[in-house]
């Protein structure tokens, strides 16, 4: 199953109204396969894709929880698998099939899920981002590309890796600027910039690189893949390889000092690996297999945490409002199984508002994403994508 473990949209959720009381199940979608992934909202109509099997895209009416419409395109090799949340603009919605050989980037039109044109082959787990006229993508040649919206033509692209990229994140645009995870190869005659993992900004309108950014840890020799970026007004946030990482937007260099965690696990301090990073507004809150921890944006501190038992590869975190959603099994509640559990947090008292699990054909089942929505939850279960209110 598909975790569906990282926060992919950055866009501001303080204006949702978030689900405080105790959730109920309006309706389960099962379009007859077990995964669903990330999801993404348009208006009254909710996409995910399938990451496993057979894949495809799939248009929901979010009123009647009935399939609009499915996208399920045929490859030389290979599944349509959607790991990442497809990206919408206006009557377009553009999605990356990876796992086939070679796969695409496909545009659908939103209403009807005709297909309009094709682009490059994606890498696995790799997100499109969409921003006016453009869609940007990571490929399998190595290189980050910027295709017109409306025909899919080549913009422009960025050579960053002569083999395929090992490093991913979904692309961030503010401010006219992208901020991405790659690999990449090095540059000649430049020492400070040897081959391996780094964070990048570029130009978003040609593709120009303003900063490149290499998070460093002890025996790390390829540098730290961040995972999924956190962008706010002056700061990119981002966690990997047991550290916390604070990097400038308009330089590109250390905010702060990297910020080692370590926690106690099994009777001995050891260092510990944060998932599913989020921005909670003062805070940034992620996950460890033991606790949830919330730092200081200013210095990468702890600020408060709640210790008990979670998935790394399940996080579930989203925010809305002053809500904090999660899975897992706290301490002071715990769950009947840190698997399959969806909490929900007062992020100014920190008091615990509600759980909520769900019965699966397949016990202890992780849920995947969770997308908010006013008043409600998006979330991806057992055969079955769901919607909480």
């Amino acid at each position: 199953m598909f975790c569906g473990c990282v926060a992919f949209a950055q866009a501001d959720q303080s204006a949702l109204k978030a689900l405080r009381t105790a959730p109920v199940e309006k309706f389960a979608v099962n379009a007859g396969f077990r995964d669903w992934g990330p999801s993404t909202l348009a208006g009254n109509v909710i996409l995910a894709g399938s990451p496993t099997g057979a894949g495809g895209l799939f248009a929901v009416d979010t009123l009647t929880g009935k399939v609009k419409w499915s996208h399920r395109p045929a490859f030389k090799s290979g599944t349509g698998s959607v790991s990442t949340p497809p990206a919408v603009s206006g009557g377009t919605v553009v999605v990356p099939y990876a796992a086939a050989y070679p796969g695409a980037v496909v545009a659908l039109s939103l209403a009807t899920g005709k297909e309009l044109w094709r682009g490059p082959d994606p890498v696995l787990d790799a997100a499109v981002v969409i921003r006016g006229d453009l869609a940007y993508i990571l490929a399998k040649d190595g290189a980050f590309h910027a295709l017109d919206l409306a025909t899919g033509k080549e913009r422009w692209k960025v050579a960053l890796s002569a083999s395929r990229p090992g490093c991913t994140s979904r692309p961030i645009v503010m401010d006219n600027n992208i901020y991405l995870t790659s690999s990449a190869d090095a540059v000649a005659g430049d020492p400070k910039k040897p081959a391996g993992n780094y964070l990048f900004a570029l130009d978003a309108a040609t593709g120009q690189e303003r900063w490149r950014y290499r998070a460093e840890a002890p025996y790390v020799h390829q540098g730290v893949c961040l995972g999924q970026p956190v962008v706010t007004a002056t700061t990119i946030y981002g966690a990997g390889d047991s550290y916390l990482y604070a990097i400038a937007r308009d330089t590109g260099r250390d905010q702060w000092k990297p910020v080692e965690i370590r926690r106690v696990v099994e009777g001995r301090e050891r260092q510990v690996s944060v998932f599913g990073l989020v921005d909670a507004g003062s805070v940034l809150v992620g996950i460890t297999t033991g606790y949830l921890i919330a730092f200081e944006k200013d210095s990468g501190r702890t600020s408060w945490e709640l210790a008990g038992q979670f998935t790394e590869r399940a996080p579930s975190t989203a925010v809305a409002g002053r809500v904090l959603y999660f899975q897992g099994s706290v301490a002071s509640q715990p769950a009947p199984s840190p698997r399959g559990t969806l909490y929900a947090l007062d992020l100014d008292t920190r008091a615990i508002l509600w759980s909520y699990s769900r019965k699966t054909a397949e016990a202890n089942w992780s849920f995947g994403s969770v997308t908010p929505v006013d008043g409600g939850l998006w979330v991806d279960s057992y055969q079955a994508l769901v919607k909480l209110q």
